[in-house]
């Protein structure tokens, strides 16, 4: 239980509901229990000279008190079960919301179909245990406590013969409601695993077609499908056994009650009526030591969700608060410097992925940077937007330190398009609108005229309101990577960073949009990482990357006169032009 104790804000958020519930729990099982005194009654009034009136009223009286107990049923289970959704839904905007701001780190080594399984599957089971689990096992404490006392009040004899089985059922609940936890979280992490599966085989579903898996995907399918198939039933067959002690212990305690109270009766200690009522108390509590197995099942299989949720939760997200000074966007020009910056991943201290870069970049400027494969290109740009932290040195953006402005108010200011495109399944409005300040169409006509895509668009039949397919299937490479530049543009920002973000559109198409973003974006800052020298050519600057280290840094005329490595990477794309003009 004490895995649950991080649910009590989300109950006391809710107490008064539940205050009003555990109350309705008191009059549903007090009138319950009130109840079987008339049939005991009707039975003695039976057993001697008796006018019909007499048995209608006792059996009338029973009649009203099983509405009351069931009136008040009804308005528990609108208490607690309602609040269990509104938790429920509280839970998944904050599991939600918390996704949202974790680092990117996290991300690269956790898989979406495990995230998906905890906000579903886990926090289902977190949901059942906040309505049924809570309200079954106060019901069943209130139940068991009200019909002991009037078993009590009929004859404690008889009650210490009826739980004879008591301490057997205690050690049963113990040993096998501790197997059952962990066998809960072994079919949690079986989902998971299926969920991811599934979830990255329907994204790939097209290479999977390509490369005609379909039948290898089947197979890992039916793998996985069968271990959570053995799992669930291993978990079945100990539930099964569960309740078959709990039910054989309930049915057993009835025959020494049955024995014992015979004989009494026969020495005119107790009535026949009262024997019936004690009887009927005994049957009552078959469902709470029943239901002491469901809700421990639930339990179980809550403590372990949780544990998997507050694995989440415990996970600290990217720091977004406000700093002392202005924030204002308007305030920034997009001057950015690098002071002496160094970077390695976790655990790779003697593998540097950056060493000593120290570059200053003019508000307004356009700077290329080349570089072979695993120069690092992309780690440098990617310590702009804070997505990695420098492990020395530091960022500066119009001379202050990255790291004092919030996170928030940084990357408000910067459009990045990184080398992998995404877009939404959406209109290509709205994908090229995402997240922008503005909600008008000129704005996005405007950026797509910029990315050179607005031409494309107007020969289809939707134009603009085209609905695009999961991560923009519909669009070919280039209209892809055009409509994610024209979602940067559309933000406006004060820095442009295009991470190889023109790989797959023509040389021709290329120029053209560098040209506008020249003509149109004058005052931005651009970044442009790119392997053609064709585009970076026109650039203010060319920063030259080798295994980490700026090696030459100029304008592309400045570049060819060094005559190093820019003008290697330039004379030999050279000469592939000429070799595919030739061909």
């Amino acid at each position: 239980m004490k895995n649950l104790l991080s649910l009590k804000p989300f109950l006391l958020k809710y107490k008064k509901n539940l205050l009003a519930g555990f109350l309705f729990i008191i009059l549903t099982n007090l009138f319950a229990v009130i109840g079987p005194k008339y049939i005991g009654q009707a039975i003695d009034t039976m057993n001697r000279h008796f006018e019909i009136q007499d048995v209608l009223k006792d059996a009338g009286l029973y009649f009203l008190f099983s509405i009351l107990s069931g009136y008040f049923l009804y308005l528990v289970r609108q208490n607690i079960i309602v609040v269990s959704r509104h938790i429920e839904f509280d839970l998944k905007n904050d599991y939600y919301n918390h996704l949202q701001k974790l680092p990117r780190k996290f991300y690269n080594t956790t898989s979406t179909g495990e995230l998906i399984s905890r906000g579903t599957n886990d926090l289902n089971a977190v949901r059942e245990f906040l309505g049924p689990g809570i309200m079954y096992s106060f019901n069943t404490f209130f139940r068991l406590l009200f019909a002991l006392i009037a078993m009590i009040a009929l004859s404690p004899k008889l009650t210490f013969f009826a739980l004879l089985p008591a301490p057997l059922l205690s050690y049963s609940v113990y040993k096998i409601g501790s197997n059952m936890q962990k066998r809960s979280k072994s079919i949690q992490e079986s989902y998971a695993a299926i969920t991811n599966l599934v979830q990255e085989n329907l994204s790939g579903i097209r290479v999977v077609k390509s490369y005609t898996r379909e039948s290898f995907e089947i197979d890992r399918f039916k793998t996985l499908n069968k271990e959570y198939y053995r799992k669930n039933l291993s978990l079945g067959k100990l539930q099964a056994l569960f309740f078959a002690i709990l039910t054989s212990l309930t049915a057993f305690s009835l025959l020494p009650v049955i024995w014992v109270g015979g004989l009494i009766v026969i020495n005119h200690k107790m009535t026949v009526g009262d024997i019936a009522q004690f009887i009927v108390y005994v049957s009552m509590l078959s469902w709470p030591i029943i239901s002491i197995g469901w809700v421990t099942s639930i339990v179980q299989r809550a403590s372990s969700a949780l544990v998997r949720l507050n694995e989440i939760f415990s996970i600290k997200p990217e720091k977004t608060e406000q700093e002392s000074g202005t924030t204002e966007k308007e305030n920034f020009q997009g001057s950015i410097s690098f002071r002496n910056v160094g970077f390695h991943y976790p655990g790779h201290e003697k593998h540097p992925i950056l060493k000593n870069i120290s570059l200053d970049i003019e508000a307004g400027s356009k700077v290329a940077i080349v570089g072979a494969t695993g120069s690092g290109k992309t780690t440098l740009v990617n310590l702009i937007p804070r997505l990695y932290e420098p492990v020395e040195g530091s960022v500066l953006l119009d001379g202050r330190e990255i790291r004092s402005l919030p996170l928030t108010t940084l990357r408000e200011l910067i459009g990045f398009v990184p080398q992998v495109n995404f877009l939404f399944s959406d209109t290509i409005a709205h994908n090229i609108n995402w997240g922008s300040r503005d909600d008008e169409a000129d704005a996005v006509i405007e950026a797509s005229r910029i990315a050179m895509l607005h031409d494309d668009v107007e020969e289809f039949p939707d134009q603009f309101e085209t609905m695009l397919g999961e991560k923009g299937i519909n669009l070919s490479g280039g209209q892809k990577q055009r409509a994610c530049i024209a979602r940067a543009i559309a933000w406006k920002p004060k820095l442009l960073i295009l991470d190889d973000a023109l790989s797959a559109v023509d040389t021709g198409t290329e120029a053209r949009i560098f040209e506008a973003l020249l003509q149109k974006l004058p005052e931005t800052t651009i970044l442009l990482i790119s392997h053609r020298i064709s585009t970076v050519k026109n650039c203010d600057r060319i920063v030259v990357l080798k295994e980490g280290t700026i090696v030459e840094s100029g304008t592309h005329e400045e570049l060819l006169e060094l005559n190093h490595l820019y003008a290697e990477l330039y004379n030999q794309q050279l000469l592939e032009e000429e070799i595919l003009s030739l061909s």
